[in-house]
C-alpha cells in the first residue's frame, strides 16, 4: 500500500512538473514573440523617426536658400537647394535621404526615406510645403489700391491670376481686390463688368453699376446699392455706417452698425445659412413686407436690430499710435518714395536725354547700355549700389550680380514708330523727368529680362503704343517684368490709354492714375486716386506677392508646411490618385 502511494505521488509530481514546464515554455515563447514584435516595432519606429528627420533637415536647407536668395519660384528653389542626407545619433546604420520635387498643384514636396539595420526597416514620408513672403513685404497686394479713392466706370472686368503658375486663362481666379487707405476715401463702381474680388473702402462704397461684386464688401462709412435687378453682391456686406439697398440681391448677409434701408424688390438670400440675414445698430426702414423677412419674421423686428460691431478697415493716419509707414496696409506710400528718390538724384551730376523717333530702334542692355539702330553707342552715366530695393540682386548680361546699375536720364520720349528693346537681364532706369510713348511706338522686354523705371515725372503710354513683355511675372532675381515707381505729386501722373494690353506693376502713391484705353492692365496699380473708363479692366497678378520691397530682408521669405501627401516616395502620382479597388 505504501509503495502504491509513493508511485501515485511520483506520477502527480511528474504531471505537475510537466505542466509547469509547459507553462514556462509557453511563457518563454510568448516573451520571445513579444520581444521580436517590440524589436520590429522599434526598428520601424527608428526608420520613421529618420524619415521625419530627413523632412526637417531638408526644410532647413530650403529655408537657408530662401534666406540667401529671397522669395523664389518653386522650380528655382528646388534647383538651388541640395538634397538632405545623413545618419542619426542612435546608430550608424540609421540613415535618411530626402529629395525635392514639385507636384501637379505647384506645391513643393519633400520625399524622405528613413532606414535602420541596413535597410531591414524602411519608412517613406512625403511632406507638402508652400513658399511665402512675409506679410506686408510686397506693396503689390491688390489689383487696385487708390489711397484717396477709386472710381471705376469702364466695361472691363477686374479679377486675378498667378503668373508664377501659368497664364491668365489657366489660372484666373477671384482675388482682384480693390481698396482705399486714406480716411473717408470712397470707392465708386458704376461700370458694366463684374469685379471678382473683395472691395474695401475707408469711406462709402457706391454700387451704381449693373454688374455684381463677386466677393465681400467692407466699408467704414456706408454702403449704397443703386436701383437694379439681379445679383449685386455675391458675398457679404459689412459696414460700420449705413446700409442703403435699393435693388437686386445680396447673396450673403448684411452687417451694419448704423441705419439700414431696403426698398421694394430687394433680397438678402443668406446662402451660407447664418442665424440672421441682417443685423443693424441704428434704425430700420424695410419697404418690402414679403421679401424683407426671414422665417416669417420681418427685418424690422427687434431680433435684427442689434449692433454687429463691424471691425473697422485700417486707415492710413500718420498721427495714429499704431501707424506703420512701412506697411502697405496702413500707408499710402510705405516706400517713402520722394525721400528715397531725392537721395538717389542728389548723387547724379550728369543726365542723358534719350528721344526715340521715326524709324529709330534702340536696344538697352545691362552690359552695353543704349545702342541705336545704326550700332552707335549712346553713353549713359551709371550709378552703383544705390538701387532702391536692395533686397534683390540684379541679373546682368555678364553674369555678375554684385552691384545694381541705374542708367540716369532726364527724360525718355518715344514718338512715331520708334522702337526700344530691353535685354540682358534686369535693366534699371532713373529718370528725373517724364517717360512717354506716343504714336505707333513699341517697347519689347525680352524673356528673362525686366525694366524697372524710377522717375520723378509722369508716365504716359498713348493709344497707339505697345508694350510687349515676353515673360510676365518676376525674373529669377525677383524683379517684375515691367514696373514703374513714380514720386510725381500732381494730377494725372500715370496715364494709360493704349489699345493693346499692358503688363506692369505701377506704384505712384502721390498722383492720379488714369486708365482710359481699350487695353487691359495685367499686374497691379497703386495711386493716390484711380479712375478707369472705357474698356480698361485690371487683372491682378498674385505672383507679385513675392516681390520684396523697401529693403525687406530676404529672410522674410519662408516655407510653410501644408500637410502630408499620402503616397510613398516611390509611388507615382497617378498611382496615388487611384482608388484602392483599381
Amino acid at each position: 500500500m505504501y509503495n502504491k502511494q509513493n508511485g501515485f505521488t511520483l506520477i502527480t509530481v511528474l504531471i505537475l512538473t510537466s505542466m509547469a514546464s509547459i507553462v514556462v515554455l509557453s511563457s518563454l515563447r510568448e516573451n520571445i514573440v513579444q520581444e521580436r514584435l517590440s524589436g520590429n516595432f522599434q526598428k520601424k519606429l527608428n526608420s520613421r523617426l529618420m524619415a521625419e528627420k530627413g523632412v526637417f533637415e531638408q526644410a532647413k536647407l530650403l529655408q537657408q536658400t530662401l534666406n540667401e536668395e529671397g522669395v523664389l519660384a518653386v522650380e528655382d528653389l528646388i534647383s538651388k537647394t541640395s538634397n538632405a542626407s545623413g545618419s542619426g545619433v542612435i546608430a550608424d546604420d540609421a540613415i535618411f535621404n530626402a529629395s525635392l520635387s514639385q507636384n501637379a498643384a505647384g506645391e513643393l514636396e519633400i520625399a524622405s526615406l528613413g532606414q535602420r539595420f541596413d535597410g531591414d526597416a524602411q519608412s517613406n514620408l512625403v511632406a507638402r510645403f508652400a513658399v511665402q513672403g512675409a506679410k506686408g513685404s510686397s506693396i503689390f497686394t491688390n489689383a487696385m489700391v487708390g489711397c484717396k479713392g477709386v472710381n471705376l466706370s469702364g466695361s472691363g472686368s477686374i479679377d486675378s491670376y498667378d503668373s508664377s503658375k501659368g497664364t491668365y486663362e489657366e489660372t484666373k481666379s477671384n482675388d482682384g481686390d480693390v481698396s482705399t487707405i486714406a480716411g473717408d476715401s470712397d470707392v465708386v463702381l458704376s461700370g458694366h463688368s463684374p469685379i471678382k474680388g473683395d472691395v474695401k473702402a475707408t469711406g462709402v462704397i457706391y454700387l451704381n453699376g449693373s454688374s455684381p461684386i463677386i466677393g465681400n464688401i467692407h466699408s467704414n462709412t456706408g454702403v449704397y446699392i443703386s436701383p437694379g435687378s439681379g445679383l449685386r453682391v455675391d458675398g457679404n456686406v459689412y459696414t460700420r455706417g449705413y446700409y442703403t439697398h435699393r435693388g437686386g440681391t445680396v447673396s450673403g448677409v448684411v452687417r451694419a452698425n448704423g441705419d439700414a434701408k431696403m426698398q421694394w424688390s430687394t433680397f438678402i438670400t443668406n446662402s451660407q445659412g447664418e442665424a440672421l440675414d441682417i443685423m443693424y445698430g441704428g434704425s430700420g426702414d424695410f419697404k418690402d413686407t414679403y421679401n424683407n423677412q426671414q422665417d416669417g419674421v420681418h427685418y424690422s423686428d427687434s431680433k435684427f436690430n442689434v449692433n454687429p460691431n463691424v471691425e473697422p478697415i485700417t486707415v492710413a493716419d500718420p498721427t495714429a499710435p499704431d501707424y506703420d509707414p512701412t506697411n502697405p496696409d496702413t500707408s499710402c506710400d510705405p516706400l517713402i518714395l520722394p525721400e528715397k528718390m531725392t537721395d538717389i538724384t542728389d548723387q547724379v551730376s550728369n543726365y542723358s536725354s534719350v528721344s526715340i523717333g521715326p524709324t529709330q530702334q534702340f536696344k538697352l542692355n545691362t552690359e552695353k547700355g543704349f545702342f541705336s539702330s545704326g550700332g552707335s553707342q549712346v553713353i549713359l552715366p551709371s550709378l552703383a549700389d544705390i538701387f532702391l530695393f536692395n533686397s534683390k540682386a540684379q541679373n546682368q548680361a555678364n553674369g555678375s550680380n554684385s552691384k545694381e546699375y541705374i542708367f540716369a536720364l532726364d527724360r525718355l520720349k518715344m514718338t512715331s514708330d520708334g522702337k526700344m528693346e530691353v535685354s540682358g537681364g534686369d535693366v534699371i532706369l532713373l529718370i528725373d523727368g517724364d517717360f512717354s510713348m506716343e504714336g505707333d511706338t513699341s517697347l519689347t522686354i525680352k524673356k528673362d529680362s525686366s525694366l524697372t523705371v524710377l522717375l520723378t515725372g509722369k508716365v504716359n503710354i498713348g493709344a497707339g503704343a505697345k508694350v510687349i513683355t515676353e515673360q510676365e511675372g518676376l525674373t529669377t532675381s525677383g524683379h517684375p517684368s515691367l514696373s514703374f515707381y513714380s514720386s510725381f505729386n500732381g494730377v494725372n501722373g500715370v496715364q494709360f490709354s493704349g489699345a493693346a494690353n499692358l503688363y506692369a506693376a505701377i506704384y505712384a502713391p502721390l498722383t492720379t492714375v488714369k486708365l482710359s484705353g481699350s487695353g487691359e492692365l495685367f499686374g497691379s496699380v497703386r495711386g493716390s486716386t484711380i479712375t478707369a473708363t472705357g474698356g480698361s479692366g485690371a487683372h491682378y497678378d498674385a505672383g507679385l506677392l513675392q516681390v520684396q520691397n523697401g529693403g525687406t530682408p530676404a529672410s522674410s521669405a519662408r516655407i510653410v508646411f501644408l500637410g502630408w501627401s499620402y503616397k510613398t516616395a516611390e509611388t507615382t502620382e497617378e498611382e496615388s490618385e487611384a482608388s484602392p479597388g483599381e
